[in-house]
Parts: structure tokens; C-alpha cells; sequence
């Protein structure tokens, strides 16, 4: 048996060397067929204004989504860009922004020119992601000879809320739109009684948007609502509000410039010291307000925080005498 065995074991060792003698004889690119794979350049480039991209996902069509290309420690700021380089071929590219909206394209014929995607705020998905093609719904709610029509246009937002109440009531009342959502190109058509009503929508980030006072008859009424219809103060007999805080002989003043978003809380400290206790207290600093901190002159470094939890941070500020004003914008978001 053993005799057997060591039989078998030569004539594969023989079998092996004489499938390798006829590889050498033959052809002498043992590679054939296997060409050098070809490269492209894919750019992205944020042009998202305030907002950092933290996820660039680019993958083949035909594959799922595989590593985030930035990293777990990176992020792309507004005006930055990234480009990497990839085989030739059709490719989905995603975008994540640091709210975790995103952007994506989908079946990206990338060729030797490669391909450059300057990611807007217009290229948001308002579908969530998903590569169905959804096509605007219409719901109808109520009863009436009158109607008012709600058409969502507001880009990347859904519509949670839709308040629709006579103006001479005290409250909004319920929901008109239940347990929908309206997407991008949604309507919602709401029939009642002739009237005067208030009507106030609700987006996915909280934000208001609200008309007053409309005359609704048979004719009906619609309202395309778009983000110019934005909310900046919602209650109209509220002005500017300026607050102070602190003592010393140096003023430090800081005017909410961000247009439609309140700021509620402000630091100001001393440069090589930690933050410490928000300057606004109880109190949320509004469109165009302003709080104007008293300190020492020297060194400071100043931080706000939004409603959305977004911050805006200045280091290393010298404060004189005269003090120091800062304006925040939007492009001051970290």
C-alpha cells in the first residue's frame, strides 16, 4: 500500500514538471488578455455655502455602497474639493452633509476625462435616497364649498405640519395632514367653508412658515411654498432685542445675522481659559438682536450655537477698550 502511495506521488510530481516545461515552450506573456487597467479622476466639490460634507460614497452601479472615501477624521468644507481616482466605467456617487442630508447621482458614466460634481443645495434628495422616481402625490382632505392648496417646493425639505385656522380663532386646531408627510412636489388640497383663514407649515427641521389673514372662497386658494416663505420672526410684535451681560469696561457685542435661525447660547472667555457659562441665559437671541458682553480688555475666544445645534467660533479675538462687534453669518458656521 505504502509502495502504492509513493507511486502516485511520482507521476504527480512528473505530470507537474512537465505542465510547467510546456507553460515555458509556449506562449511568453503569461498574462494575456489581462489589459492595464485605465484610471479616471473623479472631483467633488462642496458648494453646499455652510454646510461641511462628512461621507463622499463612490461605488459601480452594480455594486452596494462600500467605504466612505473621506474617512472617519475628515470633512469637506464649503469650497473645498476631493478628487480620487477610479477605474473607467458607470459609477453612483453619494454625498452626506453634516445635518445627514444627501446628494446622489446616480449611473455616472465616468470615461478618460473623468468626471467634476460641484455639489449644490439643489442636487439634495428629496426622496431620501432611494433611486425610485417618485412622482408628486395629490391628498385631499375635508369638506366645503371653498379650498386651499398646499404645494411643497421647498427643495430637499418635507413638509411634517399644515395648520390651517379661521383667523378670529385662538389655536391652530389639528394637523391637516395627519400621519403624511408632504415631499418635494407634494400637494395637499384642504376643502372648508368659506372664510378667513391663517395657514402655518411645518418642515422636517421645525421651521415655520406662515400666511396671514387669506380670503378663501370658491375660487380657492394655493400656496406654492418655497423657502423664501420662511419664517424670520413669528411673532410680529417682537423687535430687535438687545441684552447685556457681564462687567468690566470692554464691550463685546454680538448681532444674530443668520438670517431666519435664533441663536441660543453665547460664549465669550478668556482665551486660555475653558468655556464657561452662556452669556444668553434664558434668554434666545433672535433675528437681527444682539447681546453686548462687558469684559476686561485681552484675549478671547467666542462661540454661538444656533436652534439646529450648529456652532460659530472665533479664536484669539483682541479686545480693546473699544471693544469688539461681530456680525454672525452664516458663513461663520464651523
Amino acid at each position: 500500500m505504502k509502495r502504492l502511495a509513493i507511486l502516485f506521488g511520482m507521476l504527480a510530481i512528473a505530470l507537474f514538471t512537465a505542465c510547467g516545461d510546456q507553460a515555458q515552450e509556449g506562449d511568453t506573456t503569461t498574462d494575456q488578455g489581462t489589459d492595464e487597467t485605465e484610471l479616471a479622476e473623479v472631483t467633488i466639490i462642496n458648494g453646499l455655502e455652510a454646510f461641511d460634507i462628512h461621507d463622499i460614497y463612490i461605488d459601480p452601479s452594480d455594486e452596494p455602497w462600500g467605504e466612505d472615501r473621506l474617512g472617519a477624521e475628515e470633512i469637506l468644507e464649503p469650497g473645498g474639493s476631493f478628487t480620487v481616482e477610479i477605474e473607467q466605467g458607470t459609477w453612483d456617487i453619494q454625498i452626506i452633509d453634516e445635518d445627514e442630508d444627501t446628494y446622489t447621482l446616480w449611473q455616472v458614466e465616468v470615461g478618460p476625462d473623468g468626471h467634476e460634481w460641484n455639489v449644490t443645495l439643489d442636487d439634495i434628495d428629496s426622496d431620501w435616497g432611494t433611486d425610485e422616481v417618485l412622482e408628486p402625490r395629490i391628498i385631499e382632505v375635508g369638506d366645503g364649498e371653498a379650498w386651499i392648496s398646499i404645494v411643497n417646493d421647498l427643495g430637499g425639505y418635507d413638509i411634517f405640519y399644515v395648520y390651517i385656522s379661521p383667523t378670529d380663532s385662538e389655536d391652530w386646531g389639528e394637523d391637516w395632514l395627519g400621519s403624511e408627510v408632504l415631499l418635494q412636489g407634494d400637494e395637499l388640497i384642504v376643502h372648508l367653508d368659506p372664510g378667513t383663514y391663517d395657514i402655518q407649515i411645518e418642515d422636517v427641521d421645525g421651521d415655520t412658515y406662515t400666511m396671514w389673514e387669506l380670503d378663501v372662497n370658491d375660487t380657492g386658494y394655493q400656496w406654492v411654498v418655497t423657502l423664501d416663505d420662511l419664517d424670520m420672526n413669528t411673532d410680529e410684535s417682537m423687535g430687535a432685542v438687545v441684552l447685556e451681560s457681564g462687567e468690566g469696561s470692554a464691550p463685546v457685542t454680538i448681532v444674530n445675522d443668520l438670517g431666519s435661525w435664533d441663536i441660543y447660547y453665547v460664549y465669550v472667555d478668556p482665551s486660555d481659559s475653558p468655556w464657561g457659562d452662556d452669556r444668553l441665559g434664558a434668554d434666545i437671541l433672535s433675528t437681527e438682536s444682539q447681546i453686548t458682553v462687558w469684559v476686561d480688555p485681552g484675549t478671547y475666544d467666542m462661540k454661538v450655537e444656533d436652534e439646529d445645534g450648529d456652532t460659530y467660533t472665533l479664536w484669539g479675538v483682541e479686545v480693546g477698550e473699544a471693544g469688539y462687534t461681530w456680525n454672525v453669518t452664516l458663513a461663520d458656521m464651523d
